[in-house]
């Protein structure tokens, strides 16, 4: 029989026992996994709800998720991955990892850079320009 610990109470699922340690009523991995998951949606501009839909489930499941009160599975996770456009190892890394997808347009970006790294200050000072633009217009600058 396989057990899970939930807090210091074991539940019976199969045939073997496991103990997880919870912090903050989460088990750490899930937790840190949620975060991720929100970090990367958000940086997609997605919503839960848009984030739930392109995954055929629920903002509620998406909720818990991101919360770390869900487990979420590998398949569901390749998914994630795939829609949110990271690698599967960025939900699995380490905090503050920040991983980008070959091909993607920041390994283009990141590959010219290494190429031509006199072009890094043109590219901050535009950046900049760009933030103080979207803030600008947001009422906020």
């Amino acid at each position: 029989m396989l057990w899970a610990a939930v807090g210091h109470e074991e539940v019976e699922t199969g045939n073997r026992m496991t103990r997880a340690t919870m912090e903050n009523g989460k088990a750490p991995v899930s937790a840190g996994l949620g975060s991720r998951i929100r970090a990367a949606r958000r940086d997609a501009g997605m919503s839960q709800g848009q984030l739930a839909q392109a995954l055929s489930t629920t903002q509620s499941a998406i909720s818990l998720y991101e919360a770390g009160q869900r487990s979420v599975g590998i398949d569901m996770l390749l998914n994630v991955a795939r829609i949110l456009n990271r690698p599967l190892h960025y939900f699995l890394g380490e905090d503050g990892d920040m991983l980008y997808v070959k091909d993607s347009d920041i390994a283009e970006l990141i590959s010219e850079l290494e190429k031509h790294p006199e072009d890094l200050p043109d590219l901050l000072a535009y950046w900049q320009f760009l933030r103080w633009r979207r803030t600008s217009t947001n009422g906020r600058h």
